[in-house]
């Protein structure tokens, strides 16, 4: 069981939008041009592709403190059901903001230095930040709505 749920979390499932069918499709297979296994067309993946930035406490200054664009970044936890829930919204947002914002997420289980600096006292919780400068802390699940209304403040101050 643990197995089948690790799988799941490994992989997506694309409808093919000339047949309608749904296709299970290994996370690690997005870039290898997929086709539906029942009509054979080509599955339109550019959605998948792109992933919010997972990245880490030795790297976390580099990727969002130094980032030119202005960046939210997603605290959370695999085993919190509440950052299970906001995970496809963050996921969502990373597409929408492809190339005005960065989008990206630290696990704080592994990655406790950048949580403690941080100030981060649950999760799932959300920072957005500017030029490195912290400009609002988000905390507990929310609407994808209010969250890309705070982000797109951030990014009309740029």
């Amino acid at each position: 069981m643990k197995f089948k749920k690790a799988m799941d979390q490994e992989s997506l499932i694309i409808e093919c939008l000339r047949c309608g069918t749904r296709n299970r499709l290994p996370r690690v297979r997005i870039h290898d041009k997929p086709h539906c296994g029942k009509c054979h067309a080509p599955l339109d993946v550019h959605g998948f592709a792109v992933r919010p930035l997972e990245t880490t406490d030795a790297k976390f200054a580099v990727d969002v403190l130094a980032a030119a664009q202005p960046s939210l970044v997603f605290f959370y936890s695999p085993t919190c059901p509440y950052c299970r829930m906001l995970s496809p919204v963050i996921d969502e947002l990373a597409v929408k903001f492809e190339g005005a914002a960065l989008i990206s997420r630290i696990n704080v289980t592994v990655n406790p230095v950048t949580a403690q600096q941080f100030g981060i006292q649950g999760v799932p919780t959300l920072l957005l930040f500017r030029e490195g400068k912290l400009m609002k802390r988000m905390v507990g699940v929310l609407s994808g709505d209010e969250i890309e209304r705070t982000l797109k403040g951030i990014i009309k101050l740029s």
